[in-house]
């Protein structure tokens, strides 16, 4: 979406019908036992001789069979950030998820795109306009917007009762709203998603995990926000990552969270979020300094793999700079300190050799009401209350974040430090 509103390309969204029918026939059939409801004969099985619903490779046998259809366009390749992703660098992109195609690009490519699907027997294509599992994708001269408005719409309420503490008689309702949330958090309202993972899969749901989760659907219709991809101005791009952790030492493992999201911006401050995320850390943190450091490694190796796709497409060099709101973690990464939790230092080394290298442009120290991160480490029912941050930047349509202290590359390898006398 992001490069496709900064090169004007067109966005094109195609479904395969019946796709594993379509995919290659297998090197040997698949014998399976008939189930009694089709009335035969207890004797016989059935031979299958293309991939079928249900095997764990009959999605990787479904892509392999398209894949040699869209290598076949000309001059397409591989990206070297995505396996599901073909690409001509400054024309155009293409990819797929097993049966599901997206494609951006200049009229050329699309119509190589089209060529290449031609064969197939495929669902009514969107062009321009595309809708997927109820979001919509609109695109106007300012760029495209993403809603999840017509889908929020359709969710309805959970059942509560008198008392806050009272267990649900039946968490179906409470699971089924918070899966939905979880959906509508990831793809188009990153300002909900801390709240969706919180409610997801708790064992014994009270009346008040209801309220939180009703809640959570209140903000959705309160606050309609759609997702803004601008026409952004080339020359000044980079790609900010801003991370937070909550939880401490002596937090129980459900009370800590990693959370931290990537945008493309420039000098307007106007930007295209390309990810956010919002979990469980995926280690034991001692510290929060841990976890800050946890979740700086995380967000840096996944923008890393985004950064590399925009390159290919832009044909130029975009710099990633990094935000935290802990002064410790921003000492730690500048200076040449060991950690008091040494269980942060593979984290630590990374960032340090990303910053002296270069591929760490920029590291700033911003304060914690001013970071975006705060609403994906904090759910909105918790004490204190995350920052309004996130929300102010979602409504706005600009990222502006004061910096208290930042360190570049050059700096990193040539100031003086501090009680070192090179005279």
């Amino acid at each position: 979406m992001t490069a496709a509103s900064i090169l004007r390309f067109i966005i094109h969204t195609e479904d395969f019908l019946r796709a594993y029918l379509q995919s290659d026939r297998l090197p040997e059939p698949v014998y399976v036992r008939i189930p009694p409801e089709a009335g035969e004969p207890d004797d016989h099985v059935w031979a299958f001789t293309r991939a079928i619903y249900g095997k764990d490779d009959a999605g990787r046998h479904f892509h392999f069979s398209t894949q040699a259809r869209y290598l076949a366009v000309p001059g397409i390749i591989h990206s070297a950030a995505f396996d599901t992703v073909y690409l001509i660098p400054g024309q155009g992109a293409l990819c797929t998820y097993v049966d599901d195609t997206f494609s951006a690009g200049t009229p050329t490519f699309d119509l190589a795109v089209t060529a290449a699907m031609q064969d197939y027997n495929t669902h009514r294509p969107d062009r321009g306009n595309v809708t997927f599992a109820g979001l919509i994708a609109t695109t106007d001269d300012a760029g495209i917007r993403c809603s999840a408005g017509p889908y929020t719409s359709t969710l309805r309420p959970a059942p509560t009762s008198d008392r806050p503490q009272d267990r649900l008689a039946s968490p179906t309702a409470l699971h089924s709203l918070a899966t939905q949330l979880l959906w509508v958090g990831r793809c188009a309202r990153p300002d909900v998603l801390t709240n969706a993972t919180n409610l997801a899969n708790l064992p014994t749901p009270t009346s008040l995990d209801a309220r939180h989760a009703n809640d959570t659907l209140a903000i959705l219709t309160r606050r309609p926000i759609t997702l803004h991809f601008p026409r952004l101005h080339r020359p000044s791009l980079h790609l900010s990552i801003y991370v937070d952790y909550s939880g401490s030492a002596t937090s129980p493992p459900a009370k800590r969270q990693v959370g931290y999201l990537a945008a493309l911006t420039n000098d307007t401050h106007r930007f295209s979020l390309l990810h956010w995320v919002s979990h469980r850390p995926r280690r034991v943190c001692r510290g929060s300094t841990a976890g800050e450091l946890l979740a700086l490694a995380d967000a840096y190796a996944a923008s890393f793999d985004f950064r590399l796709l925009l390159q290919e497409l832009l044909n130029q060099r975009v710099p990633i700079d990094a935000y935290t709101d802990s002064a410790t973690t921003y000492e730690l990464v500048t200076s040449f300190k060991d950690p008091a939790d040494m269980s942060g230092k593979n984290d630590l080394h990374l960032l340090r050799r990303a910053l002296l290298g270069g591929d760490l442009a920029e590291f700033n120290h911003i304060h914690g009401n001013d970071n975006p991160a705060d609403a994906l480490s904090k759910p909105s029912f918790s004490r204190p209350a995350p920052t309004a941050a996130l929300s102010t930047a979602l409504t706005s349509g600009t990222l502006t974040t004061p910096v208290v202290s930042h360190t570049t590359t050059d700096g990193y390898r040539n100031q003086p430090r501090a009680g070192i006398d090179l005279a």
